[in-house]
């Protein structure tokens, strides 16, 4: 009893400043969960309602996860209810929550209400990480909440939560990720230097960079890769180069360099299942886009500032795309002290920092001449899948707010004795920030959720191919701007009209409605042929057994040599019989070795066992790194003077 209480005398507050920050920092989580109950209460209204816009597509993703374990027992590879059959697994938005913290919310709850857990917990996660981040540059509770306030659930966020862009919620790993880089980079010491000298006698003994940093950083990007992070991986791994390229040319330190490459390994190593499937895919089907799209400063101010932001709001002109893709409302108020933390910031600490932001800002303005910045790294093959300059945006915000908050700290520290009253001032400022921000994030969100689900029935029964979807299945309200998915994945029904995927999506079929690879056919198309076929009209070919990944093939009456199909798109991830299937007119083939066979499809994605050994080969070399450094610090220690 007696050392808890001298712990508790010994904690408890003495000054009016620690009074303060203690009364401040449970005021400001207050703040933010208010600020957080009130934004996403709309979408609790009615829990059994679906999403509209492109909700359709990813709903129909995470319906597959879970049809596919749940009623398949198998891993969800191939997705053959759409497009004619595609890959999942090797989709960069699709397969999205299964090494992710929601994954159990989908396989215990319905699809609505699960939509909606991953929504409030990806908020949640994006405001600790912002939190966390923001904690690099201050002190303050209130000035941490003013950060958290203005970028985790701004406008932005919420108008592409009410899109269905789930993708965008992968930014909540971003903070993150800048949080232990920036840890990283501060604690590691390179070899011969002033930092190393005095570093920790493990450390010293070898040149190790902070391990638990490094791979807390990796983990974060990794989890873009399995989120679908289409856009927040690449613009994360932009911004950490430009701010370690800044930092070097600044300070001459190579440290946040050292420290990203080091992550990025990591990275690509825990990712490399999800990563190396998806690039096979990729360099199969580029995913090239032109992005002409710029904005001006009239435009930028709209944007920031303009109050009209729901999901069909239009405040000022833009050049391509609806509002959802623009809007980032963060209130006049939080934009004059960004612009103030910009211009004042100063020294080899914020230096770097404010650079990156200003970067990311200037490719946000988009292609408003052939050699701006956006326009140049548009040509690079790693983003010229990218439109939208626009989003950009949205991490630019998150480095701006870093920097404004430490212009602040700075400022906090100067008025000395009066910081207490300075705090209160702070927490003001921030839960009026709260309030402004969820207040315009809330428009968008209210309409978010207003379709009734499918009259589809979930069934597991045969499996047909159609051209397009058959109305009695479909929703009882409202079309899409693209065909409908989801519909499908429940009634267990395939058809050749596509959405899901983009080499196949309908607006780039051409005047005979097709594409490249695109070789299913649908019931009453002509070149149907049933689901399983013999191509040179020799015997029969039935399915007996049907999931959908495997495909069970019986064959009776053909020529050894015949050309067996299934009615799902060729991909080389296809075997039958542990052989690798042939791909003719785009379809799914095998060649029969004897007249009455049967045949067993299966599909594993290309590259896929490449990236479980190379997972498998970056766990053992963390495991070995920390047994390595243990080793070094039992040494250091048994050596060391009075052992």
């Amino acid at each position: 009893m007696k050392p808890a209480v001298t712990w508790l005398s010994r904690s408890w507050p003495r000054t009016a400043t620690e009074w303060t920050h203690i009364a401040t920092r449970v005021l400001s989580v207050l703040v933010l969960a208010g600020m957080t109950a009130f934004v996403l209460q709309p979408i609790f209204r009615n829990p059994t309602l679906l999403g509209g816009h492109d909700w359709d597509t990813t709903e129909a993703y995470r319906h597959l996860v879970v049809k596919t374990i749940r009623r398949f027992h198998q891993f969800p590879f191939w997705n053959p209810y759409t497009c004619g059959g595609h890959p999942v697994w090797g989709g960069v938005e699709s397969d999205s929550m299964i090494v992710s913290p929601f994954f159990p919310v989908y396989l215990v709850l319905s699809l609505p209400l699960a939509m909606r857990v991953e929504l409030v917990g990806s908020a949640l996660l994006s405001m600790i990480g912002t939190w966390l981040f923001a904690g690099r540059f201050t002190r303050s509770p209130a000035v941490k909440a003013f950060v958290v306030a203005v970028f985790s659930i701004n406008g932005r966020w919420a108008l592409q939560a009410a899109a269905g862009h789930t993708w965008h919620l992968s930014y909540e790993w971003v903070p993150w990720t800048l949080y232990f880089l920036d840890r990283a980079a501060t604690r590691a010491a390179i070899p011969g230097s002033r930092q190393f000298a005095s570093a920790p006698p493990a450390l010293s003994a070898a040149p190790l960079l902070p391990a638990l940093d490094i791979i807390g950083a990796g983990v974060s990007m990794a989890l873009m890769v399995y989120t679908g992070g289409i856009y927040p991986l690449p613009h994360a791994a932009l911004l950490l180069a430009l701010y370690g390229a800044f930092a070097f040319a600044r300070n001459g330190d190579p440290r946040p360099l050292l420290c990203t490459a080091a992550a990025g390994l990591v990275a690509l190593g825990l990712s490399a299942p999800k990563l190396f499937p998806t690039l096979e895919v990729f360099s199969r089907f580029p995913r090239f886009t032109d992005s002409t799209e710029w904005m001006d400063l009239g435009l930028l101010w709209a944007i920031l500032t303009s109050p009209d932001q729901g999901f069909g709001s239009h405040p000022a002109p833009t050049p391509q795309w609806g509002w959802h893709e623009w809007g980032m409302y963060i209130g006049v108020l939080p934009v004059a002290v960004l612009v103030l933390g910009l211009a004042v910031a100063r020294g080899p600490r914020l230096s770097p920092w404010k650079w990156t932001a200003l970067a990311l800002l200037a490719l946000g303005f988009g292609a408003l001449h052939p050699y701006a910045p956006w326009s140049i790294l548009h040509r690079m093959s790693l983003f010229r899948s990218h439109h939208v300059p626009s989003r950009w945006l949205y991490p630019s915000l998150l480095v701006a707010a870093g920097v404004a908050a430490a212009v602040i700290e700075r400022g906090l520290v100067r008025v000395g004795r009066l910081r207490p009253f300075a705090e209160i001032v702070a927490l003001l400022v921030a839960a009026y920030t709260a309030r402004d921000v969820g207040t315009v994030a809330r428009l968008p969100l209210a309409s978010a959720f207003e379709r009734e689900p499918p009259r589809a029935k979930e069934s597991t029964g045969t499996f047909h191919t159609e051209v397009h979807m058959p109305g009695e299945i479909g929703y009882p309200v409202g079309g899409d701007w693209a065909p409908n998915t989801l519909p499908l994945v429940i009634a267990n029904l395939g058809t050749t009209d596509c959405g899901s995927f983009f080499q196949f999506h309908n607006y780039y079929r051409d005047q005979h409605n097709h594409t490249p690879g695109l070789g299913a056919k649908g019931q009453g198309e002509p070149g149907y042929r049933g689901e399983a076929f013999v191509v040179e009209g020799n015997g029969s070919a039935s399915i007996t057994s049907w999931t959908p990944n495997e495909v069970t093939v019986a064959v009776t009456g053909a020529k050894p040599g015949d050309h067996v199909a299934i009615d799902q798109n060729y991909d080389p991830g296809w075997s039958a019989n542990g052989r690798a299937a042939v791909p003719l007119d785009d379809l799914t083939t095998a060649v029969v070795r004897e007249g009455e066979t049967k045949l067993v499809f299966r599909y594993r994605p290309p590259w896929l066992w490449t990236g479980i050994g190379v997972f498998m080969a970056s766990v053992a070399g963390i495991a070995w790194y920390f047994l390595l450094a243990a080793k070094i610090a039992r040494v250091r220690r048994a050596s060391a003077p009075g052992e």
